[in-house]
């Protein structure tokens, strides 16, 4: 089973550059487009929140066009720079059935690997918190499904990542969340976005990884007081891979990089 994650388009109406640079838009359009070509097709696609940037009406139109020529089966779940009701508003059909209003956590079940999207969203912060009851839920939901392979994913990272203002940023209650996962050795990944680049870490047992942005990315300045700055790297998506056993995870960009050229 194969699940492609996207993360972090922050779509802005055109014109609306993000920190006067980035044009974020076609990055998305591009992104999609890489995911569409992708071969063997993917069985879903995850998004990992950041969806938009700044949590309008306009920009949440945009995103739905821009998913709606994704033809696999897509699933979002929101970021810090989400509005909950536009997510629900405008790209319901990529929600499972939510939580509530106020929490746009859902299982997913029909795939060999079940999926569990969180809502790590804490409104008007940039720092990220599940909360007691989601917690709850989440140890209830794993509960349910003991013997199935399972791929949890939230927005904030579930582990430091060593980039000074991004860890100021992160996950509040990450501990508390390897605690539960700790619990139910079926979770066989964590995903989240956030951080703008590839990074691997452990979340109790399970691997956990942050993907790339469709556009941006974060430099790899690993200075605690580094400034927050973004950089023009090559845009990128993670391809995880479900053998039977184990879960695989690869980086990909997103672009032409010329053709391919035999060893020897």
């Amino acid at each position: 089973m194969r699940i492609l994650q996207l993360s972090d388009p922050h779509v802005r109406v055109p014109g609306d550059r993000l920190s006067g640079r980035v044009e974020t838009l076609p990055y998305l359009e591009r992104a999609i487009l890489a995911v569409e070509r992708f071969r063997p097709r993917p069985d879903f696609v995850l998004i990992t929140g950041d969806i938009v940037d700044l949590g309008t009406a306009a920009e949440y139109r945009l995103a739905r066009a821009a998913l709606e020529r994704l033809t696999l089966p897509t699933f979002v779940l929101p970021g810090n720079h989400d509005d909950r009701g536009g997510c629900q508003e405008q790209l319901g059909a990529w929600l499972g059935a939510v939580r509530a209003a106020d929490c746009l956590a859902y299982v997913v079940d029909q795939h060999p690997v079940r999926l569990i999207a969180l809502d790590s969203v804490v409104p008007a912060r940039g720092q990220g918190q599940l909360g007691e009851a989601q917690l709850e839920w989440l140890d209830r939901q794993l509960a349910a499904g003991p013997d199935r392979p399972t791929l949890i994913g939230l927005h904030h990272p579930p582990f430091q990542v060593g980039i000074g203002f991004m860890d100021r940023l992160g996950l509040i209650d990450r501990d508390q969340l390897a605690r539960v996962v700790a619990g139910h050795p079926q979770v066989a990944g964590v995903v989240a976005g956030h951080v703008h680049r590839t990074i691997v870490g452990k979340v109790a047992h399970a691997v956990a990884l942050t993907a790339p942005s469709t556009a941006h990315q974060i430099p790899l300045d690993l200075t605690p007081d580094g400034p927050e700055t973004f950089v023009f790297e090559p845009p990128g998506f993670l391809l995880h891979e479900w053998d039977g056993g184990m879960l695989r995870s690869h980086h990909a960009y997103v672009g032409d990089y010329g053709r391919r050229f035999p060893f020897g």
